[in-house]
């Protein structure tokens, strides 16, 4: 099996993340600051990625299709196995965890 690097690996899950749009706002979920966590853990040979992840609304209803689409995407990394994801609810989002490339994408988005 191919060796691996943690800092890489999640560089391109980052990079996988930063593919995938919310559904109301034109930035990418990861800048949004919706990816509260990324581990990336070899258990027996495999290489499983899990990431915490919230919503902007509770109530809101994508958490099935971001679930599903997360997986395709980070699932499609050469070196990755399984990828597992988890809806966290707390700490609660907020605009301040909008990355600083997220708020440019947002006024670039207003223009």
């Amino acid at each position: 099996m191919k060796k691996y690097n943690n800092e890489e690996l999640e560089e391109k899950v980052i990079d996988k993340l930063k593919t995938i749009n919310d559904l109301e706002l034109p930035i990418n979920i990861y800048d949004l600051g919706l990816i509260y966590n990324i581990d990336v853990e070899n258990i027996a040979g495999n290489i499983e990625v899990s990431i915490k992840m919230t919503v902007i609304n509770s109530r809101c209803n994508s958490t099935k299709s971001f679930t599903d689409l997360i997986i395709e995407e980070v699932q499609s990394i050469e070196e990755v196995h399984i990828c597992n994801v988890k809806f966290v609810f707390s700490p609660k989002w907020e605009l301040k965890m909008i990355s600083e490339d997220g708020l440019k994408l947002l006024r670039e988005s207003k223009s």
